[in-house]
């Protein structure tokens, strides 16, 4: 180890007056360690060999090891705004890299990551939203064990304040519905966060031969928790081909799931896909993941998949060819789609990113050119997933086959939900396109609060919580915050859609939006083509924001008033089912009636007979959110109807 006898001169008075500097060791720890007089003090035992410690700054530096220990340091800035901040370490203990968690105010930010150096070296800390005055910066030991020396500020890009993405798609021959879905997109970012839920995997229909047109109808346990719990619906849902592979004849419906929620639900559907692929040459298992990540893991080989001639690469075209088939029949539906391949690659827990960075890019921009220009899948709109670590730009495939990027995010800790928005890691991600692409939180375990999304500035296009106890566990999702956020003027639920299939793609009008919290109002008017009406405050769970384009639909004639011989109880779509469409359409008929009420302007809008026939609970005349959840109860086999 190399340890310096006296530390280095500090920079030169021009270059400090560019930036705010902050020495750690001038800081606080909770369980780390100051080093005040340079590494004088640091066991040399303790660290690799050729650990060199004599390029820190000002007196000395810090270390954490331990999780849960935390450094701290005052950062005094002259203007409330973003801030891009550097900091200066040392990790000598692993050759890949730490992690530990980002804290600013006491709300955690995100994740800094650390990769290997044996000497001091400077990496982002991403972009900062801090207030004028005093600001608390933590940074708290999740994998630890690494020196910290300085901390700098400087004023971020207006860019970043001012979202403007490009609104033109990869695909320069994508389809209008894709387009009008886009144009929504771009007009929605950084106004309103859009509700999302991933299904469960697999099945959704275990009663197919009783209703063989209907695959949206058992196990819907995520979206019957948030309609009963917030009375809305998530606008996207979450779908996974995870069936859909040329090694496997299981299928479970996924693409006419899709078609489903976008054509009878009217939603938007995000598609990922867990490609499975033999275990190994010859062999009837299947698998995603690699073997350090799962018992059940395959060791097939991304960079020889690529190499024409392999068995993998025979694997993988006719995956593609099977993969482009279930994508084509949601292009036949004029079913535009979130689509998210290659997910998560930079883990590198999953075979697509196991090799690294050019592999996985090279698949990528190969699966693009397949779907699109050999197929012909012009309904795709393209999510890369990505991260915020110094690695993630070599991994990025390229602005010219990506339309969004998107951030799967899971930081909850120690049995406790994480409400926090992350505002660090959003900006990081605006920043890493330059602001050209939208940011999504793609995937996700607790759902920001609505306090923190306002108030940080974080303006995630969407949320998506992934199933089961993701979504239901208080230590992941808090029902008081699931009620807020999802009755809130910031959040836009399934019954908030507009009509897709005939939003303008080019926008226009002017929108006025008020968003109000716990802690204060905010107002902003921004241009788009949607008009936004506030009702309520976000604790009101009756009435809220509406959002309708200014295009209308023809509206269908209506049928005979009362009940008649076409009454079924429950069957509020009139569609001869009684399945969650019909406690859907209610919700929505309450919500927006303009739109979705007997009177209403959407082509499949509530009839009288309709109404009629959702009226089921007795308690009441008319239809209230309570005929939403009897229906809900029967569906659960909790009510039973003569």
């Amino acid at each position: 180890m190399s340890f310096p006898s006296a530390p280095k001169a500090p920079e030169s008075a021009s270059a400090a007056d560019s930036v705010l500097r902050y020495e750690f060791e001038d800081g606080k720890t909770e369980g780390g360690k100051i080093h005040a007089n340079g590494a004088s003090d640091v066991k040399t035992e303790d660290f690799p060999e050729d650990t060199d410690l004599s390029g820190y700054s000002g007196k000395g530096f810090a270390y954490l090891d331990q999780k849960g220990t935390a450094l701290s340091i005052e950062a005094d800035v002259p203007e409330d705004g973003l801030y891009e901040m550097t900091i200066c370490y040392c990790e000598p203990s692993d050759p890949r890299k730490k992690v530990q968690y980002l804290n600013v105010n006491g709300v955690n930010q995100g994740e800094l990551t650390c990769p290997y150096t044996n000497k001091f070296a400077e990496t982002s800390g991403g972009v900062v939203n801090l207030k004028k005055g005093k600001n608390t910066i933590e940074i708290k030991a999740y994998w630890g064990y690494t020196f910290f020396d300085y901390l700098t500020l400087r004023p971020a890009s207006e860019k970043l304040k001012n979202l403007s993405p490009t609104r033109e798609l990869s695909n320069p021959k994508a389809s209008e519905t894709a387009k009008r879905l886009y144009s929504y997109l771009c007009d929605v970012y950084g106004k309103h966060i859009i509700s999302g839920q991933q299904e469960y995997c697999g099945d959704h229909n275990y009663n197919l031969w009783n209703s063989p047109d209907v695959f949206i109808k058992d196990n819907e346990a995520e979206f019957e928790y948030i309609l009963e719990k917030t009375g809305r619906q998530p606008a996207i849902r979450g779908i996974d081909f995870l069936a859909y592979n040329s090694s496997s004849d299981w299928r479970d419906h996924a693409p006419e799931r899709v078609i489903e929620w976008v054509n009878k639900y009217h939603g938007i559907a995000t598609v990922s896909w867990h490609w499975n692929v033999p275990c190994e040459e010859g062999s009837s298992d299947i698998a995603f993941y690699v073997e350090s990540a799962n018992p059940k893991f395959t060791t097939f080989s991304i960079t020889k998949a690529l190499e024409e001639g392999t068995w993998e690469n025979k694997v993988i075209m006719a995956d593609i060819e099977l993969i482009a088939g279930e994508l084509k029949k949601l292009k036949d539906a004029d079913v535009p789609v979130l689509w998210r391949p290659l997910h998560e690659a930079e883990g590198a827990w999953f075979w697509w990113g196991a090799e690294g960075a050019e592999p996985c890019k090279k698949l990528y921009r190969l699966l693009y050119d397949k779907l699109t220009n050999e197929y012909g899948l012009d309904n795709l709109i393209w999510i890369w997933t990505g991260s915020t670590s110094p690695e993630a730009a070599d991994w990025y495939p390229g602005d010219d086959v990506v339309d969004i990027i998107g951030c799967d995010k899971y930081n909850c800790m120690d049995g406790l939900p994480n409400l926090s928005s992350i505002s660090s890691t959003f900006y990081s991600l605006v920043q890493s396109t330059d602001g050209q692409k939208m940011v999504t939180m793609s995937e996700n375990d607790s759902i920001p609060s609505l306090e923190n999304l306002v108030n940080d500035k974080a303006a995630w296009l969407y949320f998506c919580p992934w199933y089961m106890n993701y979504l239901t566990s208080e230590q992941n999702n808090p029902v008081d915050n699931l009620i807020e956020i999802y009755n809130s003027d910031y959040c836009i639920t399934l019954d908030e859609l507009p009509d897709l299939k005939s939003y303008p793609i080019n926008g226009g009008g002017d929108v006025t939006v008020t968003v109000t919290t716990t802690a204060k109002p905010v107002t902003t008017t921004t241009a788009s083509s949607s008009t936004v009406t506030s009702t309520s405050s976000s604790t009101n769970t009756t009435a809220k924001t509406a959002v309708t384009t200014t295009t209308t639909a023809t509206k269908p004639a209506e049928t005979a008033s009362g009940a008649s011989e076409n009454y079924k109880k429950g069957d509020a779509n009139c569609d001869g089912n009684v399945d969650m469409s019909d406690a859907v359409l209610i919700m929505q008929a309450l919500a927006n009636p303009d739109k979705y009420g007997v009177k209403g302007t959407d082509p499949l809008h509530m009839t009288v007979q309709g109404q009629s026939n959702g009226d089921v609970d007795t308690s009441s005349k008319g239809l209230t959110s309570n005929d939403a959840l009897e229906i809900q109860k029967y569906l659960l086999g909790l009510a039973k109807w003569e």
